[in-house]
Order: C-alpha cells, then structure tokens, then sequence
C-alpha cells in the first residue's frame, strides 16, 4: 500500500493504534494472519466486490428509518419502502476508487433517483452538505481526485470483516 493510499484509507476506516506518516498521526489497522489466510485465494475482484456488496448493506441499514423499513432518498427527500433502497454514491465507484468505500460517498438513494436520474446529483449535493457539512463534503471532494490510488489486498481484507457483521 503507498503511503498516499494508507493516508487515504485509514481517514475511511476504523483502527486499532496510531502510526505516525508524514509528521501526523493516522490510523493504521492491524489484520490477523488466519484472517489474511482466509482470503489468499480470492481474486482482487472477489475481494472488490465483496467489500462493496458489505458497504452498501451497511450502508442501507444505517439510513433506514422506522425499525429498517423505510429509508429517505438523499436527492430527493422522499421517504420509501427499503425494497426500493440503493446504496447512492454521489462520486462514481467506477471513476472515483479513492471514496469508492468512504461512508460520506455512500447514502441511502431511492431506484428512480440511482438509476434512472443517473445519480441525481444537483440536489444529492445540496443535500450532502446539509448532512455531513461543507467541511467533510470538501475532505471527500479533495479524496476523490487523489491520483494514483489502487485498492489494496489487505485493505479490502479489513473492509470485509469490518462490516461482515455490521450490515
């Protein structure tokens, strides 16, 4: 992993110590070797799509209001049933893999605004920077057009077992 990748990475997850880069403190995650182990076979792709399918479950059950039931679109503030839920990226998994996995990129996002509006994106964006401020918005604007960035194993590793049991 480089050292802008862990940079990246550990301002997105949750760790266990502190390691010191670059003259500031980040968080660095430990992974267990029969964790790693039980990975080894899998392909990077497997491993992509894994984390991904975790995220957005994780992501899906924490916007879901009315004991999981319903959810609140973010683009455009109606609530629905969670059969109609996806998890919105408002920067592209394809294009931007730097917030691919990043909680502020991923919200509760009803079919029609996701697929058929195409992300809906002028009002996701007025209403991201009413739930997470201007200040995050602008952290996760300044993460997504980091060049350079590549997932790595061990980094998706630590995504799936983070929210195997979360979502």
């Amino acid at each position: 992993m480089t050292l802008r990748n862990s940079l990246i990475y550990a301002s997105n997850s949750g760790c266990f110590f502190f390691e010191k880069l670059l003259g500031y403190y980040t968080f660095v995650n430990v992974l267990e070797a029969n964790t790693i182990q039980k990975y080894k076979s899998k392909s990077m792709s497997y491993l992509i799509e894994k984390a991904q399918e975790l995220v957005n479950a994780y992501v899906r059950k924490r916007d879901s209001i009315y004991d999981g039931e319903f959810f609140i679109c973010i683009s455009c503030m109606k609530l629905k049933p969670k059969n109609q839920c996806n998890a919105g990226h408002f920067y592209s998994r394809g294009n931007f893999g730097s917030v691919r996995f990043n909680l502020d990129n991923i919200h509760a996002q009803c079919i029609k605004c996701n697929l058929h509006l195409h992300g809906n994106l002028i009002p996701y964006q007025k209403n991201l920077i009413k739930k997470i401020g201007q200040a995050r918005f602008d952290n996760l604007e300044m993460m997504a057009y980091a060049k350079g960035f590549k997932h790595d194993r061990f980094m998706l590793i630590d995504i799936i077992e983070k929210y195997k049991n979360a979502g």
